[in-house]
């Protein structure tokens, strides 16, 4: 099992990357089933 809060890191780092790099306007959803994860994304999303 891959650590939910390193997953958490790599995804927001991968699509701040992402947006940086390319300049896009698209808008990111990230889709959580517990609500620690939530609580991870939203840490990071500061």
């Amino acid at each position: 099992m891959f650590p939910n809060e390193r997953a958490a890191e790599i995804a927001v780092r991968t699509v701040k990357n992402y947006l940086d790099e390319t300049g896009s306007g698209i808008r990111i959803i990230f889709n959580v089933l517990k609500d620690i994860d939530y609580l991870f994304y939203m840490n990071l999303l500061k």
